[in-house]
This record gives C-alpha cells, sequence and structure tokens, in this order.
C-alpha cells in the first residue's frame, strides 16, 4: 500500500472479550501472502485494554495497517460490521471474525478472482475446525468439510441456508452501493441476510479444491468464547424465521396470495401422500422381514432334510456293499 492511497482489501474484525482468539487472528491477517490490507478492529464492546494489548504486541508487524474502534457496550455484529466498513476505505471487504482463520494464500487467490472476472464476490471450500479452549492453550479437536456437496455459490441454494460463511467470502465495496448493508435489526444470521440481497442481482464464484477459510468451532465453550451458531442456536431459529416472513410480506404484497395458497394446499397433499406412501413402505417392509424369517426357518427345515436323506443313503450304501462281501465269502 502507497502512502495516500487506499488498500485493495480491508479486513474487518469483529471481536469481544476473546484475546486469546483474537491474537491468533491477527497473527493469520499477517501471514497472508497478499499484503496489501488493512484491518479494521472493531471491539465490541469487549475490554478495551487487552484489544490494545494485542495490537500493540504486532504494532511494528502492522506497520500503521490497523484501526481500532472500540463500542463502550455491544451493538451487535452487523453493526460492528458496518462501523468497520464505513471507517474504512479500500476496493474489496472481507470479515474476519476473532476466532477464525485463514489459508495463508486466501487473499492472493480470491483478490486474483475479482480482478480477472465480473464476479461481485468469490467464496472458497471452507473446513470447519473443532477445537477447545483451555486457559491461553487451543487445542484441535477435529476437522470436516463444510457443505462438501456444493460446487458454486447460488440464489436457489442460499434460500434454504447459508452456504458461505463470513470467513469463507471476499467481495466488491461496491456492493453496497447497490444492497445497502448488513441489517443491525438482526442479532444473527445478518450475513446470510445481506448474501440474499447481494445474490438477487450479483453473481458470487467459487473457488474449490483445497480449503482457504477455516471455520473454528467451540461445541462446548458458552458465553463470549462460544460460537453464534451454537450458543446461540435458538436466536438462529427464531433470526432466521423472520427474515423468511419479511422477504414473504414483500413478495405477497406485490402478487398477492394466490399462487402460494395453491401451492400450500397441494404441499400439504403431497405430505399427506408422502406419510400414506411411508406407512404403506414400512407395512411393506414389515411383511417382506416376516417372509423373509419364514423362508430362513423352511431353509433350515429343508437342509436338515437334505442331511438325514444324505445320511440314510449312505448307510443304505454301505450296508449293501457289506452284504454282498458276506455272499461273495
Amino acid at each position: 500500500m502507497t502512502i495516500g492511497s487506499s488498500p485493495s482489501v480491508a479486513i474487518i474484525m469483529r471481536t469481544k472479550n476473546r484475546p486469546v482468539l483474537f491474537e491468533r487472528a491477527v497473527r493469520d491477517v499477517l501471514g497472508q501472502t497478499f499484503k496489501d490490507w488493512i484491518l479494521v478492529v472493531v471491539n465490541d464492546g469487549g475490554n478495551v485494554a487487552e484489544v490494545n494489548s494485542v495490537i500493540d504486541r504486532y504494532r511494528q508487524e502492522l506497520d500503521g495497517r490497523v484501526r481500532i474502534h472500540s463500542h463502550q457496550v455491544s451493538l451487535g455484529m452487523e453493526a460492528a460490521s458496518n462501523v468497520g466498513i464505513l471507517g474504512s476505505e479500500s476496493e474489496f471487504i472481507a470479515i474476519h471474525d476473532d476466532d477464525d482463520t485463514w489459508h495463508t494464500d486466501f487473499l492472493t487467490r480470491t483478490v486474483n478472482h475479482l480482478r480477472t472476472s465480473n464476479d461481485a464476490g468469490v467464496g472458497v471450500r471452507t473446513e470447519i475446525v473443532f477445537e477447545k479452549l483451555g486457559g491461553d492453550r487451543i487445542t484441535e479437536v477435529s476437522r470436516e468439510v463444510f457443505e462438501p456437496a456444493i460446487r458454486a455459490i447460488t440464489l436457489f441454494d442460499t434460500l434454504r441456508s447459508n452456504r458461505c460463511v463470513p470467513i469463507s467470502l471476499l467481495y466488491r465495496r461496491s456492493v453496497h452501493d447497490h444492497v445497502g448493508y448488513y441489517d443491525e435489526a438482526l442479532d444473527v444470521v445478518g450475513d446470510w441476510e445481506f448474501q440474499l440481497r447481494m445474490l438477487q442481482n450479483h453473481q458470487i464464484g467459487f473457488l474449490d479444491g483445497v480449503p482457504l477459510a477455516f471455520w473454528h468451532q467451540r461445541r462446548d465453550a458458552t458465553g463470549d468464547l462460544g460460537n453464534s451458531v451454537i450458543v446461540a442456536d435458538t436466536a438462529h431459529r427464531t433470526f432466521d424465521r423472520a427474515v423468511r416472513e419479511k422477504y414473504l410480506q414483500e413478495y405477497v404484497s406485490e402478487v398477492g396470495l394466490g399462487g402460494l395458497l395453491y401451492l400450500t394446499r397441494h404441499h400439504d397433499a403431497d405430505i399427506d401422500h408422502f406419510h400414506h406412501r411411508q406407512n404403506y413402505s414400512e407395512d411393506l417392509l414389515r411383511e417382506l422381514v416376516e417372509r423373509s424369517a419364514r423362508t430362513e426357518e423352511r431353509l433350515r427345515s429343508l437342509e436338515a432334510a437334505i442331511s438325514d436323506a444324505s445320511l440314510v443313503s449312505l448307510l443304505r450304501r454301505r450296508y449293501r456293499r457289506v452284504k454282498d462281501r458276506l455272499r461273495g465269502a
């Protein structure tokens, strides 16, 4: 980044009272092979001294490429994202939460994709990393690929659920000029709702292959150390439903209820038919199992009969041979 110019990427890092995880995330950014970025830390109601202490340890390496915004009270994840975005300048934006990490080539590969395509954003193959946090020690437990079947980021799939979590996405800042910013009324699922707006008129590319993003989760953690997708599971369901209801109401206000009433009635009929078929299948399966058991019993009886018949036949043959020898003598 040259003096007086904007960096290519603004990395918005939301954090709150997780200094051990936050320090790992700062090291993760410093480890990127792509260097033209600015780190925008949004301390959303957390301990200010802890955040400053971590940044001070890496101040020389950061080399002026950091800004810190601290809130006295938490404004929420989506407000934190908006503060970081509006408080920075860049061509591209990445939301890098304080507990997640990237492959060292994440920015190199995603920036190159956006500079050589017309996509508004690009997602990457992602791996979930399950871990435990004990004091200052982070212990990895296991890993699994997130949504292994996806080969593209589409509106159709995103209508069902979020297929591209924040750590997995780099997008053009100009997208906000077209679709607005993150919805601060949403405590959670704001990244999914933003992508729904984005995908209505924009394309999000996808880099398959080796995972370039790592979504860290701590199943047993609570409070500030937990993941919202786990500790706020009820909130996720509530706000997921709220987003769907909002968009459904907007749709109905434009086209009316007629088609939806027709579809929901036939949807219910399809479900009834499915349950009927399921019950029929279960009855058929039960009958087949019973028939199989009877067949097995008959086979065992037949095997015994064949075995007995073979034994009688063998004894008869031996008896005849003995009898013939006695006659010859």
